[in-house]
This record gives C-alpha cells, sequence and structure tokens, in this order.
C-alpha cells in the first residue's frame, strides 16, 4: 500500500473519531440541560418501588438502585387516592369491571351421611303373655315380615286357664239352653263374655278366640302374629327361652321409607333450616339420586365430630336404599332477600374480618380510576359474597385484577389492603395478631378468632366460634375453662411444588413450609410460592418475589429484587 493512501486512511479515521466525540458531547450538554431544566422544575423525587424514599435530587433509590421519578407523577393529580389505568393497561393488568347485583343469593351445601332406619315407623312385637317359646318361627336378622305371619307359639300356663274358662262357660251355657233356664243362660253367656274378655287382655286375637269357643278345646300354647310388615331389625329371644308378659320378642322395620342422617357442621347450620330443599346422592347406587327436605335437626351438637346431624325422608319402595349405605347430601342455601347485595368472590380483598373491595369512580375522577372502598362481608355462597354495608346495588367495582390495584396502590404510598386508611378517613382495621400458645396451654380473655392461632403448630383449642383456651400438646382434652372437649387442629401447612402454586384465596404466609427454600409473592399475604428460583418474579402480578430460606440456612427473607435488575419492570398498573 503506497503511502499517499496510507495517510489518507489516517485522515479519514480522524474525522470520524472527532464527529463521534462532539456528537456525544452535544448530547451529554443536552441532556444535562434537559436533565437541570427538569430538576429545577421537579422539587422532590421518589422510588416507584418503594414511596417512603423522598429525595429532593435526581438519583437512584438506595434499596433497589432504580432511577427515581418525580413524586408528583407517583402520586398522581387527585385528592383521591386512586388508580387510573388506560385500556392498554387494564388489558395488561387482566382489570376487569362488574357491576354489584341485587337479589337472591343462592348455593348447595355439601354434607356426608348415611341411610338409616325410620324409627318412627319401627314396631316391637312384644309377649302377650308370660311363657316358654316353644317354636320360633324367625331365625335371623334381616329377614322380611309380613303383616299377620305366624313368628312364634309360646306355651303358657296362665293362657292355658284361660282358655279352659272360656271352654267351660261355652259348656255350660249349652246346658243352660237344654234347660231352657233364662238366668242359667243370661249367667253362662255373662261367663262367657268374661273369659273373652280375659283372653283378649292376655293378647290374645280374636280369631284364635272364636276358634277356642267352637272347638271348646284349649290350647297350651298361643301364636304370635305381626302386626306389621318391614324387615327383623333385632332378635331378643330364641326357642325355650321364658318371658314374661311385655318382653320384646324381635324388632321389626318397615324399610318403605329410609332416614338420611346428614351431617352438618356447627358453622353451617346457621344457613340450614327444617323445610330446606336437599338432593340426596348415593354413591352405592352409581351415584343415583333423589329428593327431598330436611325433616328435622338434631338439637345436639356432637361435641368430637362438631356436627349436628339433619334428616332427611327418602322414599324406598322398592327397597334399594339400605341401611348403613353413604350419602352425599346437597343442601340448598342462600339468601332470599330481592334487596341482598353481593359481589363475586374475585373482588374482594380480604384479612380476617378486614375487606374491601375497588370501586370504579367515574363521577369524582377525571379520568375514571379505581378507589378502595371498605365492605362488611356477609356469608359466602358459591362464589359470591354477601356485602352487608359499603356498597349499593348497580356500582362498579373491579372483578379482576385487584391484587395489582392494590399493590399498584400501595406503591404510591396510598391507602391499600395493608394501609390503615382511606379517601373517607380511617378505615376500621382488626389485624390477625397471631398468638403465642404454649406446650400448658393459655386462657383468652375476651376469646380470640380461630385465625389468630399460629397456622404452623399442632394445636387443641376449646372451639366456640372464637377461641377461649388453646394448648400445644394433648393433656386430657378437655378444655378447663367451660369443659367442652377441644378440636384438635393439625399445623396447616401447605404443599409448594417446584414449578409454583396460585393460592385463591391468599393464604398467610406462617401457612408455607418453615423447612423449605422458598420464592413467594409477599403482599402481606400470599397468593404465589415456588420452590426453585425461576425468574424471580409473580406471574400473578409481576412483582419480585420474596426469597425465604429453609431451616438450614439463616433463617432470613430477603427481597428477590437484590439479585435481579429492575430493568424493565413493570406492574402492568
Amino acid at each position: 500500500m503506497s503511502k499517499k493512501w496510507t495517510t489518507w486512511m489516517i485522515f479519514g479515521a480522524f474525522v470520524v473519531v472527532a464527529f463521534v466525540i462532539g456528537r456525544c458531547t452535544v448530547g451529554e450538554e443536552e441532556g444535562d440541560e434537559e436533565a437541570g431544566q427538569e430538576e429545577e422544575e421537579v422539587s422532590e423525587w421518589t422510588c416507584p418501588m418503594h414511596p417512603e424514599i423522598r429525595q429532593p435530587e435526581f438519583g437512584t433509590c438506595p434499596i433497589c438502585h432504580m432511577d427515581l421519578v418525580p413524586a408528583d407523577a407517583a402520586d398522581g393529580d387527585s385528592d383521591i387516592p386512586s388508580v387510573q389505568l388506560s385500556e392498554g393497561a387494564a388489558r395488561l393488568a387482566e382489570v376487569q369491571n362488574t357491576r354489584v347485583e341485587t337479589g337472591p343469593v343462592t348455593d348447595e351445601l355439601r354434607a356426608f351421611g348415611r341411610v338409616e332406619v325410620d324409627e318412627g315407623a319401627e314396631v316391637d312385637i312384644a309377649a302377650w303373655t308370660g311363657g316358654r317359646i316353644e317354636r320360633l318361627e324367625i331365625s335371623a336378622r334381616g329377614e322380611e315380615v309380613r303383616r299377620g305371619q305366624l313368628l312364634a307359639r309360646i306355651y303358657s300356663p296362665e293362657l292355658y286357664s284361660s282358655q279352659r274358662s272360656l271352654v267351660q262357660a261355652v259348656r255350660n251355657l249349652e246346658r243352660a239352653k237344654e234347660s231352657e233356664s233364662e238366668r242359667r243362660m243370661r249367667a253362662a253367656q255373662a261367663s262367657i263374655d268374661s273369659a273373652r274378655t280375659e283372653l283378649r287382655l292376655l293378647g290374645v286375637d280374636e280369631r284364635q278366640i272364636d276358634r277356642i269357643q267352637e272347638t271348646k278345646q284349649a290350647r297350651e300354647t298361643v301364636d304370635i302374629y305381626a302386626t306389621a310388615s318391614g324387615t327383623i331389625r333385632q332378635r331378643y329371644v330364641q326357642s325355650g327361652d321364658y318371658v314374661s308378659t311385655g318382653d320384646r320378642i324381635l324388632s321389626l322395620a318397615p324399610l318403605d321409607t329410609v332416614w338420611g342422617q346428614l351431617e352438618i357442621y356447627e358453622r353451617d347450620l346457621s344457613r340450614v333450616s327444617e323445610g330446606t330443599p336437599v338432593r340426596v346422592e348415593v354413591p352405592g347406587l352409581d351415584g343415583e339420586e333423589f329428593e327431598g327436605r330436611i325433616e328435622f335437626i338434631s338439637p345436639e351438637v356432637d361435641s368430637r365430630k362438631r356436627v349436628a346431624f339433619a334428616r332427611v325422608v327418602l322414599p324406598n319402595e322398592e327397597g334399594r336404599l339400605k341401611p348403613g349405605m353413604y350419602l352425599q347430601g346437597y343442601v340448598e342455601i342462600g339468601a332470599d332477600g330481592q334487596d341482598t347485595v353481593s359481589v363475586p368472590r374475585s373482588s374482594v380483598l380480604w384479612t380476617g374480618q378486614r375487606s374491601l373491595v375497588y370501586l370504579y369512580d367515574d363521577e369524582q375522577l377525571d379520568p375514571p380510576g379505581y378507589i378502595a372502598q371498605p365492605v362488611k362481608l356477609g356469608p359466602r355462597f358459591g362464589d359470591r359474597y354477601v356485602i352487608e354495608e359499603g356498597l349499593e346495588g348497580g356500582e362498579v367495582i373491579a372483578k379482576r385484577g385487584v391484587f395489582r390495584i392494590d399493590s399498584e396502590l400501595q406503591l404510591r404510598g396510598g391507602p391499600s389492603m395493608m394501609s390503615t386508611v382511606h379517601a373517607e378517613g380511617t378505615m376500621p382495621l382488626t389485624p390477625e395478631e397471631i398468638v403465642d400458645v404454649p406446650p400448658e396451654g393459655v386462657e383468652f380473655n375476651p376469646p380470640i378468632d380461630p385465625e389468630q392461632l399460629p397456622a404452623d403448630k399442632e394445636l387443641w383449642y376449646c372451639d366456640m366460634g372464637t377461641v377461649e383456651w388453646a394448648q400445644a400438646e394433648e393433656g386430657d382434652g378437655q378444655c378447663p375453662v367451660c369443659g367442652m372437649n377441644l378440636t384438635h387442629r393439625e399445623p396447616q401447612v401447605v404443599e409448594v411444588p417446584p414449578e409454583g402454586v396460585e393460592f385463591d384465596p391468599p393464604i398467610d404466609p406462617e401457612q408455607l413450609p418453615a423447612d423449605e427454600e422458598l420464592w413467594y409473592c409477599d403482599m402481606g399475604t400470599v397468593e404465589w410460592a415456588q420452590a426453585e428460583e425461576g425468574d424471580g418474579q409473580c406471574p400473578i402480578c409481576g412483582m419480585n418475589l420474596t426469597h425465604k430460606e429453609g431451616a438450614s440456612g439463616n433463617g432470613h427473607d430477603h427481597n428477590h429484587d437484590h439479585d435481579h435488575d429492575h430493568e424493565g419492570h413493570d406492574h402492568a398498573h
């Protein structure tokens, strides 16, 4: 290559480098000028991820090292703490709205039970007189018996004597007729009537009495006939046994109708009443269904199972329902009032007794947005909650994406589920303070909510709807305060697979396994957890997952975002 060409190449390279340096210098000067103008206009800067960080100058967050943004932009322009979402952001966050409904809310309460004999139709066959069982015509439980069927023959000296009195009175009447003495005939007839009455009182039926009177022969045995049809439930005697008057020989149970005894947990008793329709499914009959109504609810609760029994009368003309068969009952429950206010379960954020929804406001807010609205929850029926206070029919609320809205409001430092204030003042707060339960037990006065008991411990506690006593060892199994049997509860720890699991509704963090390394979405409650690191972000709300080491680690939680770049992180609000 000639020296001339070499000189030109060096000169060209110098020009290019000078051009680039000049552009960069101009860009920096322009950027500095713009930043300076912006800093002059902005008086306070904050972190989108940590709104408690407030600095007078532009910089990075000391916690997560994200670039700070103007505080005014993060806080929004409205005086009412709210979240505004563009159409694209709402679609990305999968936020959906729905109207608050009024009207009846129905559901089916599932209960288990079994078929039992209709005790109201059960019949005991008793000995009409004392004596010895000469012959027993039935042999075993379960046999079918028809009304009028011969069941047993009893040798009875008392009956034999009464029969002889009747035979003698009949012969006296015949002699009186031969003598044509009216007085003797009346006396003989009175003796016959007296003897027949005595036999009837001893339990002999009219057919046998007539036969004795016609044949003028006293029998040493008396026949016992079935007074009803049914299945033999119990046999109390066998041949050769001696019985006294009134002793039971056997019990019959007609099975043309049977009882379905359903177990209703005490927490559900207030939602069930006599006359409530029930659909009964019988697994032993390939899931065949029967319709009925609750005829009776036991006034007592089983102290061990904590259930009361609800009786359903079921037709059984063909005898297919066998006593002892298992049942699955579906009891119709609900709120029948036409003015009952209800919302979808997915729209409610709750922690114990504290609940809220996100109300879509297009009147006070411009542009429209979502405002946290505290509500008082009533009972839940299926996938809907009854709202006792806080909402009116026709109002629009967020049906899906409420956790994303709540997290956005929390990041802005607004009144979210984790805060204690809302637009109208103080939000009623009843925090779930987890109590300590020693092995020997502790009394709670006033009683506490069962949800305040530690979820990761095996406990025995007095379950009266609220808890006044709890202990971490079994003891004698009785409450020292009221004497009730204590309820046993296993540790309520969930299983977390490596690929992760969604919890709907969210669970308490204490329900996560304490001895496993986990990554979970920590919103006060947990809606997602996984046992392997993955990309470190929650697939539901997009937040960085919190890392929890197992029992072998140092025992401290630390936010996973220290290990991941926040660049491009968006909560999709």
